[in-house]
């Protein structure tokens, strides 16, 4: 029901309540019959003029307001439509005045406001179509093939040379899966590498940043692809989508496999040659036909010939591997990505469990090739001998990283080894075998057995091309060898823990990173990270790391030792939260530090805020080192490392330092035993005396 009609029934109301109480008032005060009463014919006729009265008034707000505001109301609706010369006649509305100069006002602010709205919308639109028609432009013009896609593989953008490259008749469609056209596997790993290097943090030191190069094919697998993905972020770690670049390299790689057949064939040819040469000389050699001088001569040209063709052969073979390694694409790699890879894809599969071990180390080559590769290896030594546990590990060793796949048992005959060299690999692009893979990275391998029952399978890659981790920061301060020798004089561990020989214990070797070197005046743990060794394995994927939020501001000197910022430690756990657990991760474990009182001094004083007590066995590296080689040598950190060869990788964080005195703590275990300390009391003795020495000559 509208305003007016409402308007309506109240006035027919107010009447009607009015005649009926101006015929009932003189009815009530009459006698008895009423008959005749004047009063009841007054009250009539009253009754009928305030109905007529009020009829009127009707008539009047009706005419003069209620039409009025309705008319005004539709006009109202116009102007709001309207244009800003779109206007209420103030005059048809006088006696509605100032309404209608009110509409009028906010029809023009509204018709303004519309126009500024529609200005910035064109402006936007045009700047939209400009930016639009560049991007047009220069996919247009790009002979790489490029495609932007979200997290689900759905296509959002495409240009018209990725319709070429991936050789389609039809449109690819936007909101099309990339997986339906291109192989599957190198897209999902490279994006997993991605993915893995943002959750770490490491894109932001890394030197393709959040890009990464690999080799695809399409479906039908004709073609080959050199791809490069790009991964979008929002707000700096949210990946919210990737681009992937394109280019045709079919021809390239099979132009290089020709050559390979050639290469090969030219080397593997040479060999029957070789060999009837030097059955030649031989047979000729025991010959006795032909005098002394004739023999002599011909066996030498002979046995020139050999070393000639030998020299050749070495040459082109030399040349070949030169050829196909430079050819197919390669990055750096760390090691510790590249094994978990392998751990998840072997574990998808069902097959043998595998710990990751020993140091990281960056490598060079292709990480899909190498992860199916290895893949593949640990399938076919666990059916060969029958292991459900393996470790892999990367070490480096002269010009090479060597990936060791080790195992409880005695090495696989190289007879065994060699029937699995052509074996096409699953999932590997364009049908590559074993061999392929290897002579792509001038590799191969072979089996040995480092020590009684164990064996292990090797694998030399080439090492990386450039630095990585923090070789720019300055090099840490000398941390202050002891802040309290008690903490460090330890009574010997009892029954059996302490008759236990070293390399049969469980250890957490541990590092700290700090505001500064002097807790006693308020200095705090920022982080602190630690590894476990079991029974002389370092499990690199047993390890804890975490940034502590210290309560206070990280001085700049320091900042460029650890490259831990306040920013980084904002919003992180108090000590309070962090310590209990790394109590619980170190629980029955001896812990191992290097200047292991600086790092225990910052424990003990949190202990009470913590609720954990840190009272177990403690060794420490620097003692061990003045121990082992002097109290004159340098028994840094990197002066001990480079002593034993041993690579530093992420040196100055916590886990890194831990990672590298791990390595430093297992070499002497081996070193201790050679001066009859054997188990864990052996080593706290030792270590007791050596901190008596070093009080007593702090004192003269």
């Amino acid at each position: 029901m509208d305003g007016r009609r409402r308007m309506a029934l109240l006035f027919a109301s107010v009447g009607a309540v009015a005649a009926v109480l101006m015929i009932l008032l003189p009815a009530t005060l009459a006698d008895g019959d009423g008959a005749g009463n004047p009063l009841a014919t007054q009250a009539l006729g009253g009754a009928a003029v305030a109905v007529a009265a009020v009829f009127a008034l009707w008539r009047i707000v009706d005419g003069s307001i209620l039409r009025s505001l309705v008319a005004l109301a539709g006009e109202a609706r116009v102007v709001g439509h309207g244009t800003v010369a779109a206007r209420v006649p103030p005059e048809r509305y006088a006696a509605l005045s100032p309404l209608p100069q009110a509409i009028n006002e906010l029809g023009e602010k509204l018709a303004a406001a519309r126009s500024d709205i529609d200005e910035a919308v064109a402006s936007s639109t045009a700047v939209v179509q400009e930016q639009k028609s560049r991007l047009s432009t220069l996919l247009r013009d790009l002979h790489e093939g490029v495609l932007v896609c979200n997290q689900q593989h759905q296509i959002l953008l495409y240009n018209q040379a990725a319709l070429t490259l991936l050789h389609l008749t039809a449109d690819l469609g936007l909101g099309r899966n990339l997986l339906q056209v291109v192989t599957r596997a190198p897209v999902l790993h490279t994006l997993e590498r991605l993915t893995l290097r943002v959750k770490d943090g490491r894109h932001h030191t890394h030197a393709m940043g959040v890009t990464a190069e690999f080799v695809a094919a399409t479906t039908d697998g004709r073609y080959l692809l050199q791809g490069r993905m790009s991964l979008i972020l929002q707000e700096e770690d949210v990946i919210t989508g990737y681009v992937v670049t394109f280019d045709d390299v079919t021809a390239e790689l099979a132009a290089l496999g020709k050559r390979d057949a050639v290469l090969r064939a030219a080397t593997e040819g040479f060999r029957p040659p070789v060999a009837n040469l030097l059955a030649a000389a031989e047979t000729l050699s025991d010959n006795p036909d032909l005098d002394r001088d004739s023999r002599r001569a011909f066996e030498q040209v002979i046995l020139e010939e050999c070393a000639a063709l030998s020299g050749r052969l070495e040459s082109v073979t030399a040349d070949y591997r030169s050829i196909i390694t430079g050819a197919w694409p390669m990055s750096d790699i760390h090691s510790g990505n590249l094994i978990n890879l392998v751990i998840a894809r072997v574990a998808a599969a069902g097959g043998p469990a595998i710990t990751l071990t020993g140091l990281p180390q960056w490598l060079h080559g292709d990480s899909y090739s190498l992860v199916v590769l290895l893949d593949h290896l640990v399938g076919r030594l666990g059916e060969v001998t029958g292991a459900r546990n393996f470790d892999l590990s990367a070490e480096t060793g002269g010009s090479w990283v060597f990936v060791d796949i080790s195992w409880s048992g005695t090495p696989v005959a190289s007879s065994v080894v060699d029937g699995w060299m052509e074996q096409a690999l699953p999932d590997a692009l364009g049908g590559l075998t074993v061999t392929d893979v290897l002579q792509h990275h001038r590799s191969e391998l072979w089996c040995d057995a480092p020590r009684p029952g164990q064996a292990r399978m090797r694998v030399p890659l080439p090492p990386t091309e450039q630095l990585h981790g923090h070789a720019d920061r300055a090099p840490p301060s000398a941390r202050p060898e002891f802040f309290d020798f008690s903490l460090l004089h330890q009574p010997i561990a009892t029954a059996e823990l302490g008759r236990t020989p070293l390399d049969k214990l469980t250890f957490v070797v541990f590092d700290t990173e700090t505001t500064g070197l002097r807790p006693s005046d308020g200095d705090e743990i920022i982080q602190i990270a630690g590894v476990r060794i079991v029974n002389g394995r370092i499990l690199t994927g047993e390890t804890f790391s975490q940034l502590v939020d210290p309560g206070r501001s990280i001085p700049p000197e320091t900042i460029q030792f650890h490259g831990v910022t306040d920013d980084m430690v904002r919003g992180k756990p108090k000590a309070s939260v962090v310590l209990p657990q790394f109590h619980l991760f170190v629980s029955g474990a001896v812990l191992v530090a290097h200047n292991a009182a600086f790092d225990l001094k910052f424990l003990k004083m949190k202990e009470k805020v913590s609720g954990v007590r840190f009272d177990h066995p403690v060794l420490d590296t620097m003692l061990l080192s003045r121990q082992l080689q002097g109290p004159d040598a340098d028994h840094t950190l990197d002066g001990i490392a480079r002593r034993l060869g041993i690579q530093v990788v992420d040196r100055h964080t916590a886990l890194g330092d831990s990672l590298l005195t791990a390595a430093i703590f297992l070499r002497f275990v081996d070193m201790l035993r050679e001066q009859n300390v054997i188990t864990l009391d052996d080593a706290i003795r030792s270590a007791n005396m050596l901190v008596e020495l070093h009080a007593r000559e702090r004192a003269f």
